[in-house]
């Protein structure tokens, strides 16, 4: 049972200059907030500024984009699932409170105990004149994470927008509330060039109309989002979605009517665009924000027959091992849903799952299709290994032998490293 079932609570609101952490935060005790553009950054930086005043505590967040909490104290241990985009420096000298799990996993693990979170902090629009609140942004594990916490603690931010699905937060669910308006956070996608412009059209390429796609993160799959203008009938079912999302609604090449499940209705678990996303979104019944334990769930996915996942790789060896977690030793990715995703889209009727990654690094130095995985971490295994694209073709890998996955990849390398992957893929096979 959650510690909070059964509680009938009010919550308290008080001035952000009240809010003291060092009264709040009991020694060895885990604080956890909204993931991704959802942080409620203005919590998380009042925590950093008065966390050497608190007894010992861990943090634990999924994804930041933020530096609202620094983590240079020594009474502070972080834990995330990965280091992805701002997180990245939390673990520049060692991934030893990574996390490694499935995004399906974390309500899960969280609302089990397994990963526990004591103190909840989260950012809400409201509330409406039923009383509730809305997480706006996105909902991710924070349900589950709420059920158990021993405090919650939320930020009435208004300048979020009201999203339909899991959003809502009813009060009895919230101890103290903090008045503070903020811009939400806005991930703005790297300007697309030629290489992101050629391997989105191969993927196009590959994306039947009718189906349902699921997008990574990243400038290649918002490249893809603006290389679909000739398809008809597409939905959505994703992780997160960008503002390329937006325009292919307004467009009508994403009308979400074909959808096996919730049809007309484009699904994710989080808004991470600008702000002309978060505008479009704001009240739009077309949209609902659900909880992973919906949008990541196996039983959910496998009721599409057209499923198309697209997801990014940091590097894929000649046998179809994915690694999207780390790059020369530096853990700078995470496992995410890629696993969940993957594995969905293999067993779909009509399902295609489909890796894309630049052939090299930015600098064009090193090959990011490789003989051995430099690491040795396997984010998706190569018996769920299906389509991989880069900039110079397409590898169809799955039902294939390893000998031919290793020929297939080589032709979609990067031109000045195929000797050299050709050399080495007979010492492989």
């Amino acid at each position: 049972m959650g510690r909070r079932e059964g509680r009938v609570n009010t919550p308290v609101t008080i001035v952000p200059e009240a809010l003291d952490f060092a009264q709040l935060i009991c020694a060895g005790e885990t604080v956890g907030w909204a993931e991704a553009t959802a942080e409620p950054v203005f919590l998380t930086r009042l925590l950093d500024a008065q966390a050497e005043r608190c007894r010992p505590f861990r943090v634990f967040f999924a994804l930041t984009f933020s530096d609202g909490f620094t983590a240079s104290h020594p009474n502070v241990t972080v834990t995330a699932l990965g280091g992805a985009s701002a997180g990245r420096r939390f673990f520049a000298n060692g991934a030893d409170n990574v996390v490694p799990a499935n995004i399906s996993d974390v309500s899960g693990l969280v609302a089990s105990g397994r990963l526990p979170i004591d103190i909840v902090l989260l950012q809400v629009s409201g509330p409406d004149e039923t009383g509730r609140y809305n997480a706006g942004l996105g909902i991710e594990h924070l349900h589950a994470a709420i059920g158990r916490a021993r405090l919650v603690i939320a930020q009435v931010n208004p300048e979020l927008p009201w999203t339909d699905g899991d959003t809502a937060i009813d009060p009895e669910a919230i101890d103290v509330l903090v008045p503070a308006a903020e811009p939400a956070i806005e991930l703005r996608a790297r300007p697309v060039g030629p290489i992101e412009r050629a391997i989105a059209e191969h993927v196009a390429s590959l994306i039947p109309d009718r189906a349902t796609i699921e997008l990574g993160l990243g400038a290649i799959p918002e490249a893809v989002t603006r290389a679909l203008g000739g398809k008809q009938g597409l939905g959505i079912h994703s992780g997160a979605i960008g503002d390329g999302v937006a325009d292919l609604m307004e467009a009508g090449i994403v009308d979400n009517r074909h959808k096996e499940i919730d049809p007309g209705v484009t699904v994710a678990t989080m808004l991470m665009g600008t702000q002309r996303l978060y505008r479009f979104a704001n009240r739009n019944p077309l949209i609902h924000i659900r909880a992973t334990s919906y949008t990541h769930d196996a039983l959910v996915l496998g009721n599409f027959r057209r499923f198309v996942a697209i997801n990014g790789a940091l590097e894929i060896d000649l046998t179809g091992q994915v690694n999207a977690e780390t790059a020369l030793g530096r853990h700078i990715g995470l496992v995410g849903g890629q696993m969940d995703f993957v594995r969905a889209a293999n067993r779909a009727a009509e399902g295609r799952s489909i890796i894309a990654l630049q052939s090299t690094n930015r600098e064009r130095t090193r090959s990011r299709i490789v003989v051995k995985l430099a690491d040795g971490v396997v984010t998706t295994p190569r018996a769920e290994a299906d389509l991989v694209a880069t900039e110079h073709g397409i590898a169809e890998l799955r039902g294939r032998t390893l000998a031919e996955r290793a020929r297939a990849l080589i032709a979609i390398a990067d031109p000045g490293f195929r000797a050299e992957l050709e050399r080495a893929s007979g010492r492989l096979l």
